[in-house]
């Protein structure tokens, strides 16, 4: 899987849910890494069952290959009370994370950008959903968001264990 990893960069501010009303931390300051995910990466072998498996559950498509290995259509998130993070409505603290000198600060800069956990113990509170091919959703504990990430288990059974949220899908508190 092709990774990019800014100078080791972590949050430095809470990682929470991004549903109105909704206070729940998912990630506490400094317990995640900062990782891109190359469009050209694949979480699986099996993404070609994953697209249909989450069509036929009314989902998007898992392999759309704009980020994320093909995550950046993560179904769920289209509630009037939601609202996707952007460069521009961000703390500065977590902007200036995304700002390097070889890209533009764009809306999209946020595009394909996760925060990394090795350990599941190391959430503060998440979901995870039942397999979906070999991806398993992570939401929110306390009003069941989903899917704010995702863990490839297949990728896991090489030992490279990790936990992704969406730097998009969440709120910086």
């Amino acid at each position: 899987m092709t990774e990019d990893v800014i100078n080791v960069k972590t949050n430095p501010l809470s990682i929470g849910c991004p549903r109105a009303g909704c206070k729940c931390t998912i990630i506490r300051p400094g317990a995640a890494t900062l990782v891109r995910r190359s469009s050209s990466s694949s979480s699986s072998s099996s993404g070609e069952s994953q697209a249909s498996s989450a069509a036929a559950d009314g989902g998007a498509s898992v392999t759309d290959g704009n980020n994320g290995g093909g995550f950046s259509a993560l179904p769920g998130i289209g509630a009037p009370d939601i609202k996707l993070s952007s460069i521009d409505n961000v703390p500065s603290q977590i902007a200036n994370l995304f700002t390097q000198p070889s890209s533009s600060t764009t809306a999209d800069a946020m595009d394909g950008w996760f925060w990394m956990l090795t350990d599941m113990m190391d959430f503060e509170n998440v979901g995870f959903s039942h397999s979906v091919g070999s991806v398993k959703y992570l939401s929110c504990a306390d009003c069941d968001l989903a899917p704010l990430g995702y863990h490839d288990t297949e990728q896991a059974k090489t030992g490279a264990k990790e936990f992704l949220i969406a730097a998009d899908r969440a709120v910086y508190r």
